[in-house]
């Protein structure tokens, strides 16, 4: 419903079957609503939720926000995601770990160690908000005071749509340098030295927060109509503008470039035939399977990379476009849960990244071995340590492995 100013609000509708349609702007959407300030969400005071600013003046606004919940929100959220959130962190832990060795530090390791960063901030800087909120639930509704409806929105909508950012363009830029490696493998140690690789990571960082800082200023808490929403003004000016920019800088363009370069990649890797160089014949061949190895493991993360984030993708570019029009693509309830999938998907993937080193680099499978073995010996008493020339014959063993073909971490010249 609009209002005679032509302004749309997120107000629930009232049906004749004396349901309430419960109605939220928190993804790009706007919606039907009422102008006035009158709340229909059941087993809510009415009483607590206006503040007059003065005894002699008729305005008013809320001092409680509502939130609105989907039915399959509240435990999804409070334990599945938390569960998620929390075995991912764990996950990249012990990649960063593996990776901040210093016999591991390379050019690819060192974006791969700020991946796994980053992939965690994600959603670990959402957890705080995300339990206070969805414990709170009460019939399809929450209630917030103006602190906790900014910190929720200001965690969901900027801190961890910042970090993810992050992770897309530290992955746009893994793909970008094995590409390099794979078409240019003799140039690539001079154009990705390790220091360049961190101010690019560095530059990312802050260009991605730079990008989200249009939700710093825009309230949340919404004190004329009692919601905590992100609402879209109509017509549509400044919220679209940014809406355009996230949608090519985030969604669009490193999506479509990484998907090109993986290509490219795939196309090489099969189609590659040993330059002519100073190295023996020998040499060549070894070393180009090495670089095979590490690109095959870049290729497999792009892979898990982009199945989440093209039809996101394309799904946020038609409710954008039709967001000018002032309708939704999708009806609420519908559109929330596509969002929902998205971020369990995310998740999901930032986890597959762990088990793809797992399985397909024999080195980060040794170094993590190598780690644990010295954490066991810490921790075990000095009775049950296995005698010291068995440890030292298995350390020997395990870095003779390492010196072998190595995956992820690759010769200078390679990476």
């Amino acid at each position: 419903m609009t209002n005679n100013s032509g302004e749309k609000h997120d107000m629930p509708v009232t049906l004749q079957d004396n349901d309430t349609y419960w109605a939220d702007s928190s993804e790009h959407s706007l919606t039907n609503g009422s102008q006035d300030n009158r709340h229909l969400h059941p087993g809510l005071n009415l009483d607590t939720m206006f503040e007059y600013s003065d005894a002699g003046s008729d305005s008013s606004y809320y001092s409680v926000f509502i939130f609105t919940l989907h039915d399959y929100e509240e435990n999804i959220y409070i334990y599945f995601w938390t569960f998620l959130v929390i075995l991912t962190a764990v996950a990249n832990v012990l990649i960063v770990a593996v990776f901040v060795q210093k016999s591991m530090r390379t050019p690819t390791n060192i974006i791969l160690l700020f991946i796994a960063i980053s992939d965690s901030l994600t959603g670990l800087v959402t957890l705080p908000t995300y339990i206070h909120v969805f414990t709170r639930g009460k019939q399809r509704a929450v209630s917030l005071n103006e602190s906790w409806c900014e910190a929720y929105m200001i965690s969901k909508f900027y801190i961890s749509k910042a970090f993810h950012t992050v992770s897309i363009w530290q992955t746009l830029l893994l793909g970008f340098q094995r590409f390099c490696c794979v078409w240019f493998p003799f140039k690539t140690s001079s154009w990705f030295a390790i220091r360049r690789t961190f101010i690019a990571v560095a530059v990312i960082t802050i260009c991605a927060f730079v990008i989200h800082s249009y939700h710093l200023h825009i309230k949340k808490a919404d004190k004329l109509n009692g919601w905590c929403h992100w609402k879209i003004e109509d017509p549509c000016v400044e919220s679209c503008i940014f809406l355009w920019i996230t949608l090519f800088l985030v969604n669009i363009l490193p999506s479509g470039l990484l998907l090109v370069l993986t290509i490219l990649m795939i196309q090489k890797l099969f189609h590659h035939n040993i330059r002519k160089c100073s190295l023996s014949a020998e040499q060549s061949r070894e070393r180009y399977q090495q670089n095979k190895r590490a690109s095959i493991i870049v290729v497999c993360i792009a892979i898990i990379f982009l199945i989440p984030e093209i039809p996101y993708g394309i799904f946020l570019l038609v409710t954008v476009i039709k967001t000018h029009s002032g309708n939704n693509i999708l009806a609420l309830r519908t559109n929330r849960f596509f969002h929902f999938v998205y971020e369990i998907a995310l998740l999901l993937g930032f986890h597959a990244n762990f088990w793809v080193y797992i399985i397909m680099n024999k080195r980060f499978r040794n170094e993590l071995k190598s780690m644990f073995q010295y954490i066991m010996r810490i921790l075990l008493p000095k009775h049950t340590t296995v005698p010291l020339t068995t440890v030292t014959m298995g350390m020997s063993l395990t870095q003779s492995h390492s010196t072998k073909g190595t995956d992820v971490n690759e010769q200078t010249a390679f990476v």
